[in-house]
């Protein structure tokens, strides 16, 4: 499995920051290549709670079920996305510094096969997934932002 990890500064409550990247309703708004989730097993997200995802990459459709690894409240949020392409996301929160919010994301993922014979190096593949990360951490950054 490879894996890419970054963190960033948000001006924020963390309890807030928090309560936005765990609710489900927000997941496709901050992570660019996740398309579709559905069938929460809970309309509260929790440790356990499992749904169904849809993410695109390189114009194909990957797909599968995911599960709530860890929900520690307003210190740590892990899924684990089984399928097409087995994906681990993981967040951090550090809100130590009163209204403000440290955010750590990190992904570990596999490059399917089908996807390393169209573009016939890894490297471009984990090129995408870094930017990604990079991306979801700009996007939480700016929308929760953007809620003061």
């Amino acid at each position: 499995m490879s894996s890419v990890r970054e963190s960033i500064d948000i001006d924020m409550p963390v309890e807030k920051v928090f309560g936005y990247v765990t609710d489900p309703a927000n997941w496709t708004r901050y992570v660019t290549s996740l398309t579709e989730v559905r069938d929460l097993s809970s309309p509260d997200v929790d440790k356990g709670t499992s749904f169904v995802w849809e993410y695109r990459m390189f114009g194909m459709k990957f797909g599968g079920r995911g599960v709530v690894e860890e929900f520690q409240k307003n210190r740590k949020f892990s899924m684990k996305m089984e399928g097409g392409m087995p994906i681990v996301e993981s967040f951090e929160f550090d809100g130590a510094d009163g209204g403000k919010t440290r955010m750590t994301f990190a992904i570990e993922y596999e490059i399917p096969n089908r996807v390393l014979s169209m573009v016939a190096n890894s490297s471009i593949v984990e090129g995408l997934n870094a930017k990604e990360v990079k991306s979801v951490l700009d996007k939480v950054k700016t929308l929760c932002e953007a809620q003061t």
